[in-house]
């Protein structure tokens, strides 16, 4: 492989500006591809197998409305002394709201607080859209199936709260699933951030400003390749909407890394008085052939999450994988053209005074005492390290998956506020409702004594009446637990319905019941890639294993890398528990 690395090195370099051109076309194909056939990244929280997917796929065959994405349209008056019960004037703006959310395209429907205050105090209570002290109702706007929407849908329904605001006696926000599914990400602030390090970094460790561009620039022009491409992997399977997040950072990382390994060497080859093209050449028939290794396990680790089962999070995966294997060749290919170019300039327009002669390859003084003290005093090291890092992982075992939910967005989000001014008038339970299918083709006598049965558990606040569609042979509840969508008392709930409730009333009937809607969903994929936790581990470690084996012709080397890594990520993954899960430090990076 170093042959032949090393004339593909020597190519690049003496051939700069072919492989450039290659580069540039390659990219206008993509992208232009991706514009006029691309298809948009789609998102689907489904998992095949679970309860809640089993709910969706009910609900979705018979063509309820309940299989749709809703949105929340939740008011309050302006006057903290008015409330809907005894204030016609914010009343008549409610109805005004609802009217207007009714005319927005695609709206199915939705859920009427004003019909309900017409009806007296207790009832519009008992409707579950207005809240015990009158000060907080609730639209719940029924939409279709995700796959019948798009942004322009979720951009209609904020344009349409914000005019209604205007000269309002009430305040207007927003929520739901339409937000989740549609709501754009930031424009990239984490990764510019991240670019901005990456440059400090970079300066003061070369020392040049053409040295520190090579590695931003090649990285750069990977990730615009990589994530452009994945409008047309949508082709061979679903990306999800926030993969292109996720490529970008992990794209970033490694790409920036394995050009630090090539621009490295190719400036010790340089001060050792190679040619330029030469220099090329060995750099990446040297360092090029770790960036091949160093990649192919990353694409491993990264396309072990198939092993997790769930569709979505292995397709994003695999656009991950792209990516990372798009900087793995841009590395050993464009980056050399790149060094061809800059020719020994590399190592000007310095930000500060450093020795590159041919004896300078040796590390800083202060890093080499540093690093002799430690190979002094191994065992030493080893054993204290290893106890840090196993007290670090600890706190693994307490570790729980999940979303993050609008409870935990800024205020400066209308989700948010939407999300405060229900748990205070409703209860917590309200943000997450479970959406009950019941299938009752050949039995639809169970449906009233199942809502009786919910109603009465502990972990539940409020149900709906049954929503009975007989030529479907579905009934639809929606339950409100007492618990927030986060809480472990809802997951709780969630598996009490499951393994008891349902069973003792259901019987030997050939009625079935599954619990669905966003909280169960969230709650089902954690629970799955918590059980194939071990397996996804152990996959990653065998691969990388085997592969880092036959780079290094060894046992002990890839034990120990396998080792190092467990003990690293463990403990990292033991601060987050600390951090996310107890609060610990929270203060420090803003979190509540």
């Amino acid at each position: 492989m170093s042959h032949a690395l090393y004339r593909l090195g020597r190519f690049a370099a003496s051939h700069p500006w072919r492989v450039i051109g290659a580069w540039v076309l390659l990219s206008v194909v993509v992208v232009a591809a991706s514009a006029s056939y691309g298809r948009e990244l789609d998102d689907s929280f489904e998992a095949p197998g679970l309860d809640s997917s089993a709910a969706l796929d009910l609900l979705t065959a018979t063509e309820s409305d309940a299989a749709g994405l809703t949105a929340q349209i939740v008011v309050t008056p302006n006057d903290a002394a008015a409330t809907f019960f005894d204030d016609d004037v914010v009343a008549t703006a409610l109805a005004n709201v609802r009217s207007g959310a009714n005319d927005l395209t695609n709206v199915i429907g939705s859920s009427d607080p004003v019909g309900a205050l017409a009806s007296g105090r207790e009832a519009a209570i008992r409707s579950g859209t207005v809240s015990p002290d009158g000060r907080v109702a609730l639209v719940r706007v029924q939409y279709p199936v995700i796959d019948e929407l798009g942004v322009e849908d979720l951009d209609e329904l904020k344009e349409f709260a914000a005019a209604a605001a205007i000269g309002s006696p009430l305040r207007i926000e927003l929520s739901g699933d339409l937000f989740f599914a549609f709501e754009e990400p930031g424009t990239g602030v984490g990764e510019l951030i991240g670019i901005g390090a990456a440059i400090v970094i970079l300066l003061l460790a070369f020392g040049s400003l053409i040295a520190m561009g090579l590695p931003i620039g090649m990285a750069l022009f990977g990730l615009a390749l990589g994530v452009s491409s994945m409008a047309l992997i949508t082709y061979l399977i679903e990306i999800p909407s926030w993969a292109p997040s996720v490529a970008s950072m992990v794209g970033l990382g490694v790409g920036i890394d394995y050009a630090l390994f090539l621009v490295t060497r190719h400036r010790e080859f340089l001060a050792e008085g190679m040619t330029v093209v030469e220099s090329a050449g060995r750099s990446v028939a040297t360092a090029g052939q770790a960036v091949i290794f160093a990649g192919g396990t990353v694409v491993i680790a990264i396309l072990g999450l198939g092993v997790a089962g769930v569709p979505f999070m292995t397709a994003a995966g695999v656009a991950t994988s792209v990516t990372v294997a798009i900087m793995v060749v841009a590395s050993i290919t464009l980056l050399p053209a790149f060094l061809g170019i800059s020719g020994h300039w590399i190592n000007r327009l310095g930000v500060h005074r450093r020795s590159h002669s041919a004896g300078d390859r040796q590390v800083g003084a202060g890093w080499l005492r540093w690093g002799r003290h430690v190979s002094n005093h191994a065992w030493s090291y080893a054993a204290g390290v290893t106890l840090l890092l196993l007290g670090l992982t600890a706190p693994v075992l307490a570790l729980q998956l999940g979303f993050p939910g609008e409870g935990s967005y800024p205020d400066s989000r209308t989700e948010r506020r939407a999300f405060d001014l229900v748990a205070d008038g409703f209860g917590p339970g309200t943000n997450g409702p479970l959406v009950i299918a019941v299938d009752i083709a050949d039995d639809d006598s169970v449906v009233e004594p199942l809502r009786d049965a919910i109603e009465d558990d502990a972990g539940i606040v409020a149900v709906t009446p049954a929503e009975v569609d007989p030529d479907a042979g579905v009934a639809t509840l929606l339950a409100f637990p007492t618990t927030a969508p986060e809480y472990d008392g809802t997951v709780d709930t969630i598996r009490r319905h499951r393994s008891a409730e349902f069973p003792a009333v259901l019987g030997d009937s050939p009625a079935v019941a599954h619990v669905g809607g966003q909280t169960a969903s969230f709650s089902d994929i954690g629970g799955r890639v918590t059980d194939r936790r071990p397996a996804f581990i152990a996959a990653v470690i065998f691969l990388s294993f085997i592969l880092l084996m036959f780079d290094f012709r060894s046992v002990l080397v890839p034990l120990k890398a396998a080792l190092l890594n467990l003990l690293s990520i463990g403990a990292a993954y033991g601060v987050l528990v600390m951090v996310f899960q107890w609060g610990w430090g929270k203060g420090l990076i803003g979190l509540e």
